[in-house]
């Protein structure tokens, strides 16, 4: 390792070493530190290498963090002014897009705002393109997302994306349109071009994985065609990274080469007329796909290698890599916290590892299988850690696929889009040959997924198991003869067994109570079965809250069927989410208030005295009473949980005429430990007399964070302030784990707390 290797390791553990702190250092600490690192470069340079990667990297996060939005404008009503940038969403609806802020008018007098902001807008026939410079009234909120064990960091993408804000737009007379793109702008030419997709390839199921490819646009790629991508390995494939445009990249070096060759002036210089419009090419597909991030990254790195070719010097492939890594962080230290760096970064170590130094050759079957299989072996810790699964049908899916979209289908429909200049028609004749391969590549594919095994997911890897099967790859991937791969073999063992987490023992249970913003879900469990309670709401038909939240939370638990699934009443809020859920877990049972909203599978009624017990733990239905006195919210399942080690009563969305009745006929039952407030903590539920009744010791506030209805009211808050319950709630406190165990106090957890970070702290 030579000494800018050693500088490359050392600094790139400084930046990721920030992705470890609780809270940033301030910039004071960060000057004295940056200037101790310069001090110390002589004596101990590779700590000063560390010590200035973590000064980048802290430095790069806490400018990111002073430019969200201030408390003080959350909830408000301000005037913003911006551009709107990359493709907005458009939905039957609403259309979601990103604007970058020029300015912000509000009664506050707060000087800094957010850059970006990512914004709503609600109602049909809502239309704006990219590029365009609009003002609307907006109201904002501080960065956040749903904090739940095995979930999607939504606050940690944001914060990568440098996001500071989120929020709607306001109804106003005042939302218009300031400046109609440029015709130069890249913004207003993907527009374009997504437009003349969408007439030329009408009908097409393959639409959203042709603009995937095109323009780095994925919203229109359904949930069964991430489900094929996923279970055969191949989403890269629709992800404009470095395979991309590095094939474009070398088909127009190639190509302008060949042509500058022929040409007796300046055919000496055909090579460094190669790389240049090689690059700008490069620069241009991907300025197409919105410089995203992963498309920032390729070029970075193909900008170095071309430059090295371009001034003749001779670099090993790890040195190259080495400068592209630095360079890379240089350029965004927030990288580190996206899968894609790693996986990136991680196929070319694996493949250039593999190759460099090597006796023999294969032809070139034998070697794209070759370098399928290694980069499938390399990348499984890195893949089983990041998603919690693994394609097993990977290697040959992708030595057809791989080439196929690189060399025959992304060219065409590059060529399709400039012939489409000069005619539309050829250019919609090649656009419709592209979506025929396509079909064929889906047929292959769809295929494999559908093989049984194609897949398997394992429920958490830790990153101590990663990091030893790392060091299994490294062994593995070695040439023949210098260690056995057996015993290379065993160290990816760690990854395939995940340690159990603690068992519950008998009349012992635990209940989550998980983050689903504005809705309803909790997960029940005792020592040998499940039950779900409410699955949250659907946002439409590609997003709920079943498939973001509730799926990982139990394979995360390692669950694979439910005992029982409680649907308390038919609201979006609490069983938006109940179809996916049925489809994707095994359901022994379902018990709800509204049986007609199940109609083919035979979900039973619940109703009061309807109870069953499990390893020692009782539930028990307190309402609706089988008279059917009450619809609605007031119709909700109510359900009691108990056992020597406490009680929990789920109430769904009851409001005060349910709340009645139960005092009226189940007062005795009602008095628990824990209770999961009453229709969010609305005002028309959590009466006095119902709170003294149930005389809980907490209160869990199922709500969404700066939710429009304002849940939990004040009042309903104080209401049981008063009667010495302590409160918890979803949206500050994330998912809450109530734990009752034998001879121990009942424990709340709150995930938030227990996970703080300086891009998700608790507030």
């Amino acid at each position: 390792m030579n000494n800018f290797q050693k500088f490359t390791v050392f600094f790139c553990t400084g930046v990721l070493s920030v992705q470890w702190l609780d809270v940033l250092p301030a910039f004071n600490y960060l000057m004295v530190t940056a200037i101790f690192s310069l001090l110390m470069f002589k004596r101990l340079p590779w700590l000063s290498f560390f010590m200035l990667g973590f000064v980048w990297a802290a430095g790069y996060s806490l400018s990111v963090q002073h430019s969200q939005l201030p408390s003080s404008l959350e909830g408000q009503e301000v005037m913003v002014t911006g551009q709107v940038v990359g493709l907005p969403i458009k939905e039957a609806r609403s259309i979601r897009f990103l604007l970058r802020l020029d300015s912000m008018v509000s009664e506050a007098s707060e000087q800094t705002f957010p850059r970006y902001m990512r914004l709503n807008w609600y109602g049909r026939g809502k239309y704006l393109r990219s590029g365009e410079k609009w003002q609307f009234l907006v109201k904002l909120k501080r960065p956040h997302g749903l904090a739940n064990p095995y979930g999607f960091d939504y606050e940690k993408w944001l914060f990568q994306q440098r996001i500071g804000a989120t929020g709607y737009v306001r109804q106003s007379k005042n939302n218009h349109r300031v400046e109609k793109a440029s015709r130069w702008d890249i913004g207003s030419l993907r527009e374009s071009l997504k437009e003349y997709l969408d007439e030329s390839l009408v009908g097409s199921e393959h639409l959203g994985v042709v603009k995937a490819l095109v323009l780095g646009d994925r919203s229109d790629i359904n949930s069964a065609q991430w489900d094929v991508f996923r279970k055969t390995g191949t989403s890269h494939l629709i992800a404009i990274s470095g395979l991309h445009i590095g094939l474009v990249s070398a088909l127009i070096f190639g190509f302008v080469r060949w042509l500058v060759l022929r040409v007796p002036r300046i055919r000496e210089q055909a090579m460094r007329y190669a790389i240049i419009v090689s690059l700008m090419g490069a620069g241009l597909y991907a300025g197409l796909a919105g410089f995203s991030v992963p498309t920032q990254r390729a070029l970075i790195m193909l900008s170095i290698v071309m430059g090295a070719v371009f001034w003749q010097r001779h670099y090993t492939p790890f040195h190259i890599i080495s400068v592209a890594l630095v360079a890379v962080l240089m350029f965004d230290p927030l990288a580190v916290m996206s899968a894609g760096f790693w996986l990136s970064f991680g196929a070319v170590a694996v493949i250039l590892y593999s190759l460099v130094g090597r006796i023999g050759t294969l032809n070139w079957m034998g070697q794209l299988f070759q370098i399928q299989w290694w980069v499938a072996i390399g990348l499984m810790p890195l893949v089983l850690y990041f998603f919690q699964q693994v394609s097993l049908v990977a290697p040959l899916a992708n030595m057809l696929a791989v080439p196929f979209v690189s060399v025959l289908v992304v060219p065409l429909l590059l060529f399709a889009l400039l012939v489409s200049v000069l005619s539309a028609s050829i250019g919609v004749l090649v656009l419709s040959l592209v979506d025929r391969l396509i079909d064929f590549m889906w047929f292959f594919l769809e295929f494999l997924s559908n093989v049984t095994f194609s897949f398997f997911t394992i429920s958490s890897v830790s990153i101590v198991s990663c990091v030893i099967a790392m060091i299994g790859v490294v062994l593995v991937l070695l040439p023949k003869g210098l260690i056995p791969k057996p015993l290379a073999c065993a160290l990816f063992i760690p990854l395939f067994f995940p340690i159990k987490s603690s068992q519950l023992k008998h009349a012992e249970f635990e209940l989550a109570l998980l983050d689903v913003g504005q809705g309803l879900s909790a997960v029940i469990q005792t020592t040998n079965h499940v039950l779900v309670f409410d699955t949250g709401a659907k946002y439409n038909e590609k997003s709920d809250l079943a498939s973001n939240v509730i799926l990982p939370y139990l394979h995360g638990k390692q669950v694979d069927q439910l005992d029982a699934l409680v649907i308390s009443h038919a609201d979006n809020d609490h069983a938006g989410g109940a179809k996916t859920l049925l489809a994707n877990i095994k359901v022994n049972s379902l018990s709800t208030s509204v049986p007609e909203m199940f109609i083919q599978i035979n979900a039973r009624q619940c109703q009061e005295k309807v109870r069953w017990v499990w390893d020692g733990v009782e539930f028990e239905f307190l309402s609706p009473s089988r008279f059917k006195l009450f619809k609605g919210n007031d119709g909700s399942c109510v359900l009691k949980v108990s056992s020597i080690n406490g009680s929990v009563l789920l109430p769904g969305d009851i409001e005060r005429s349910a709340e009645r009745s139960l005092l009226q006929y189940k007062a005795e039952q009602l008095k628990v430990d824990v209770i999961v407030a009453p229709h969010h903590g609305s005002k028309t539920s959590s009466t006095l007399a119902f709170i003294e009744a149930v005389n809980p010791r907490y209160v869990l506030f199922p709500v969404g964070y700066k939710n429009r209805f304002g849940f939990p009211k004040q009042e309903v808050v104080e209401r049981y302030t008063k009667q010495g319950v302590i409160s918890f709630d979803t949206a500050n406190h994330g998912a809450l784990t109530v734990k009752f165990l034998a001879n121990k106090p009942i424990e709340i957890e709150s995930y938030r707390e227990a996970h703080s970070t300086f891009w998700n702290w608790v507030r």
